[in-house]
């Protein structure tokens, strides 16, 4: 038996669902009655207020649009055992540890010491996540991958497991059936002298696990660490411009995922979403190829989570009109309103360039690879015309948690380096220019300018008329608008050949 466990670092280091209470320690095992295994609510800290009028930080903010954090590199996935582990909220599909809420060990059916050593009896309970699971595709022990006996339940010749999905309500160890051995026999946990008064509270899905190991170390001496390949949460998804569905479907859609965030996880009423706006970046992240797959596994507010879901999609979200909207950054897109001098108040017109921390000619993003046991990958964008024109390499490592395509990656990558390096002359030709981010004040007038529009501004300080892409809006009772914006170029959505990404 193998009791190698590689790196998995598919998992964003956050937290949807809350931390579960203290488990209680008894004797070999963990006792965990309902109330301990409660998932608490307190954890989402962010209150919409926070949001209102700009695209969240580090999302649309910059002119990369992707935060760079180290995020997940070089972490553990892993089964394990801790007091302080949230149930995991799963999104998209994951190879994934999960968490014991309790272990026992008796000897109720390995007790036989002449054919397999003196053996013992483990017993555990893996919580995999707090909701409903689509699918699971495949249960391993260890690297080895168990053979499934159907009616949910898997085997290797030492590990028995059997999965139960969401249930409305608490389950008693006891009561449920365990499977005990490679034929897929069953037993009650009553029958097999499982501990009493441990139940496992309703909504969350789970593995009860049995293990048969040598309590003598001298064969079969180790446990087999369990992980899974699954497919997450079933969300409400946009049906069309005017409609969310009522039932729950499978997805990784980062505008459907986004909205299950909002709805459930800040309490949006859905007459507070512009369902047009969602629907509309559904189809411009189908037509890219833009998938979210995220498990939140650590403690984190939701402002974090949001910026994690919008780096899949170069999104961004905002409060305008009284509603919740969700855009895009994309191609081809059309000019909201043109603004002259009259438009700009005074002098507040201001131009500036990236800095020395955002003028790369070398982007890195890290991303999972799901062929090669969910390790990190790296997208790399290399341009030795912009090395060559710099004089030297200047590199910028962005991650992108929920992304698992190499498509989407290098598309983001390439994306991220033409938004930082290249502008577009008045024939729409790209020229090695970073683009212009300017600030200006403006009257009520142009109120109806909204975060992910896009405008023209033509003014005297400018050399021609140039596009601008909205990225906050901010006013108050004076009257006065404040609007902050980034150069916006169609070809940053080109490659170097001029073909389209998206």
């Amino acid at each position: 038996m193998s009791s190698v466990i590689k790196p998995i670092v598919g998992i964003a280091a956050i937290v949807f669902a809350p931390t579960l209470a203290p488990m209680l320690l008894s004797s070999i095992g963990i006792a965990a009655t309902a109330g301990a295994v409660a998932v608490a609510t307190a954890g989402v800290v962010l209150v919409g207020a926070s949001l209102v009028g700009s695209s969240t930080s580090d999302s649309m903010a910059s002119a990369v649009d992707i935060v760079s954090v180290e995020g997940y590199a070089g972490a553990k996935l892993q089964t394990n055992k801790s007091n302080i582990a949230p149930v995991p909220e799963v999104y998209g599909e994951h190879k994934l540890g999960g968490n014991i809420v309790w272990q026992d060990t008796n000897s109720s059916l390995s007790s036989d010491n002449t054919t397999n050593g003196y053996n013992r009896d483990y017993w555990a309970v893996i919580v995999l996540a707090g909701h409903e699971i689509n699918s699971i595709q495949n249960v391993f022990a260890g690297e080895t991958t168990m053979t499934s006996l159907g009616s949910d339940k898997y085997k290797t010749e030492y590990v028995h497991i059997k999965f139960y999905n969401r249930s409305a309500s608490a389950r008693d160890i006891r009561s449920i059936n365990w499977c005990t051995s490679t034929g897929g026999n069953e037993s009650t946990g009553g029958a097999l002298g499982l501990q009493s008064g441990i139940t496992i509270p309703p909504n969350t899905a789970i593995l009860c696990v049995h293990q048969v190991f040598d309590g003598e170390n001298t064969k079969n001496t180790a446990l087999e660490a369990i992980t899974v390949k699954m497919q997450g949460k079933k969300i409400r998804t946009i049906t069309n411009s005017t409609t969310i569905s009522t039932s729950t479907t499978y997805t990784e859609n980062p505008a459907e995922i986004l909205l299950d965030l909002l709805t459930t996880g800040l309490d949006v009423a859905d007459a507070d979403i512009d369902i047009a706006t969602f629907y509309s970046a559904k189809t411009d992240c189908n037509s890219a190829g833009f998938t979210c797959n995220i498990a939140l596994i650590q403690q984190s507010n939701i402002q974090s989570i949001i910026s994690d879901v919008l780096a899949t999609c170069r999104g961004k979200i905002f409060h305008s009109e009284s509603k919740w909207k969700f855009k895009i950054d994309t191609k081809s897109q059309s000019t909201a309103d043109t603004l002259t001098n009259d438009d700009v108040i005074g002098n507040s017109l201001s131009m500036s360039m990236a800095g020395s921390a955002n003028i790369a000619n070398k982007v890195i993003l890290k991303y999972i690879d799901p062929s090669d046991e969910y390790l990190s990958k790296e997208s790399v964008r290399d341009d030795t015309t912009l090395q060559t024109y710099d004089g030297q390499v200047v590199t910028k490592i962005l991650d992108a948690k929920g992304v698992d395509s190499t498509t989407q990656a290098d598309k983001l990558c390439e994306i991220a380096l033409n938004s930082l390096r290249y502008s577009e002359d008045a024939s729409g030709n790209r020229v090695k220019q970073t683009p212009i981010a300017i600030t200006f004040s403006t009257s009520v007038k142009n109120a109806h300018l909204e975060v992910g529009d896009v405008i023209a501004m033509n003014h005297t300080l400018l050399d021609r008329v140039r596009k601008f892409l909205i990225l906050a809006t901010m006013t108050d009772q004076s009257g006065v608008l404040q609007i902050s914006a980034r150069e916006y170029a169609e070809t940053h959505f080109k490659n170097s050949s001029g073909s389209y990404l998206i």
